[in-house]
């Protein structure tokens, strides 16, 4: 009787086991864009995170910032076409959409302020002022952000998004031991440019959020890098000359680790990241670039990570957990 009535309760408990599997697997595959995207997102950080170390280097080796500047986004160009082939070819991109000229023209304005006139600020800040100071004015542009999102959809950012804010800033100005920065009269310079660089990140992070969705990201990606590598090559040659470089071997494979590490692969990175989590999102989890850099000076250099630095990278942290985890 045990055996029989127990054989009889198991279809029910069966089926009930089955819709709670579905439910789960449900959960799972909706929840899987969000985390892909913010793991993309994350991993360009921290791959683009390496871009100062590159330039310091290549600054030893007597380059100058326009060197730098305008060599490795020439250079990036053929990258992103490359990889904007395989986008498509892997019908990456959204299908049934045109190339709109509006779209376009959005594309090739957000390259060129982010990517040419962000570039060079922020190149050209380095040489100026010490990186401690540079990394969290740079790293800082989440918060422009938050405020033209703000301005423009006239909505209030959500007590779970300000939360998140505060935390990655504060984090980030710890990790860079920015508190304990004396600057110089020179040095106000560089952190202006500075700023102007993260309002240019933070504009091209507004403007790939929509265009991505329509063009998908390694179309939008190409367009922007193509166009700030033409106002750049136009810049270089009434600024140096073209004709007039003269680069060690060393310097030039630099470049090319620069390019295809800390330029090319992180870019399209966040560019996908962005299309799937949106921009808010994007930017804030980027944030963890900030530790990375530390982390891979430390690494690189052997230099000393305080208390302060590692209290900073668990605020970072903590504050991309605070906005990833769903309530």
């Amino acid at each position: 009787m045990v055996a029989g009535a127990h054989d009889r309760r198991d279809p029910r408990g069966a089926q009930r086991g089955q819709e709670r599997s579905l439910i789960t697997a449900q959960i799972i595959l909706d929840s899987r864009p969000t985390l892909i995207g913010g793991l993309l997102v994350a991993a360009g950080a921290v791959l683009l995170a390496a871009k100062g170390l590159f330039a310091k280097h290549l600054y030893v080796l007597g380059l100058s910032f326009n060197d730098v500047a305008a060599i490795r986004s020439v250079m990036a160009v053929p990258g992103f076409a490359l990889l904007a082939w395989l986008y498509q070819s892997r019908s990456v991109a959204p299908a049934g959409h045109g190339l709109a000229r509006n779209d376009m023209l959005l594309a090739v304005l957000a390259g060129l302020i982010c990517y040419y006139l962000g570039a060079l600020a922020n190149f050209y800040a380095l040489t100026i002022i010490d990186a401690s100071v540079e990394r969290p004015l740079l790293f800082a542009y989440p918060i422009f952000v938050v405020l033209i999102s703000t301005v423009v959809t006239r909505k209030p950012p959500s007590p779970r998004v300000l939360l998140a804010l505060l935390l990655t800033t504060f984090g980030v100005i710890l990790v860079t031991d920015a508190l304990r920065t004396e600057l110089s009269a020179s040095e106000w310079s560089g952190m202006a440019w500075i700023l102007f660089c993260a309002l240019s990140i933070a504009i091209y992070f507004l403007i790939s959020g929509e265009l991505t969705q329509r063009l998908g990201s390694g179309l939008f990606t190409l367009i922007a890098m193509t166009a700030a590598a033409i106002g750049m090559a136009i810049h270089y040659q009434f600024a140096e000359g073209w004709e007039n470089i003269d680069l060690a071997e060393a310097a030039w494979w630099t470049l090319i680790a620069l390019v295809v590490f800390s330029t090319v692969l992180p870019l399209f990175l966040m560019a996908e990241g962005v299309r799937r989590v949106g921009a808010a999102k994007a930017s804030l989890i980027s944030t963890l670039g900030p530790p990375a850099t530390a982390l891979m000076a430390y690494e690189l250099t052997g230099e000393i990570l305080s208390a302060g630095q590692l209290a900073g990278i668990g605020l970072v942290v903590i504050g991309v957990l605070a906005l990833e985890i769903r309530r």
